[in-house]
């Protein structure tokens, strides 16, 4: 039997999340599944141009919005994990931003968008709850790696996911820069299609 890209990382720690967890990423080998919920996307004006400038890369959601409703599609693809989250803000206005996550090391993975850039990502699981801590960001092309510290940009990213019933989860996304403090966030209820 296959294994998900996230058993792989977690190891032994699999077996402490909630069932709405695993589900969310027991895909593998071809397999795809759908999430939908409701999102609050923000970040201050005055970061508008270097989110701007990480949308155009691939990375993060552009507007910033209430209730955006979200559909985040999955595909495992051998050694990927492919992502497509797609929003729809009251206006009828759309924004995606499409990534994919590789297993670098056990707890640790690599989340790449476009143009080579990426970040690292430790994962673990604290009281049931699945959480990534940023480990810093790069840039890759072909066999040249240049680290950039996480300061740089828009700082330490988090991520953490808690079961909030048999079939929802709670997802809150946030970076913290050590001046400018939160500098970007998602977050939401989820549940699967």
């Amino acid at each position: 039997m296959s294994v998900s890209l996230m058993q792989k990382v977690l190891g032994d720690d699999w077996q402490q999340l909630p069932e709405v967890i695993q589900r969310h990423y027991r895909i593998c080998n071809g397999q795809q599944s759908r999430l939908v919920g409701k999102m609050e996307i923000g970040y201050p004006n005055y970061l508008f141009p270097l989110i701007w400038l990480i949308h155009l890369f691939g990375g993060l959601l552009l507007w910033r919005g209430q209730a955006a409703q979200a559909e985040v599609d999955k595909t495992a693809n051998g050694e990927w994990l492919h992502w497509q989250r797609t929003m729809t803000y009251a206006d009828g206005k759309t924004d995606c931003f499409s990534s994919r996550m590789s297993y670098a090391a056990d707890h640790e993975l690599i989340e790449t968008i476009g143009f080579g850039f990426g970040l690292r990502l430790n994962v673990s699981v604290r009281d049931g709850e699945l959480l990534y801590c940023s480990n810093g960001h790069f840039w890759q092309c072909g066999s040249l790696r240049m680290n950039i510290p996480d300061w740089l940009l828009l700082g330490s990213a988090s991520i953490s996911e808690r079961a909030v019933s048999e079939d929802e989860f709670y997802l809150d996304f946030s970076i913290r820069h050590p001046w400018w403090g939160v500098s970007y966030y998602y977050r939401g209820h989820f549940r699967y299609r």
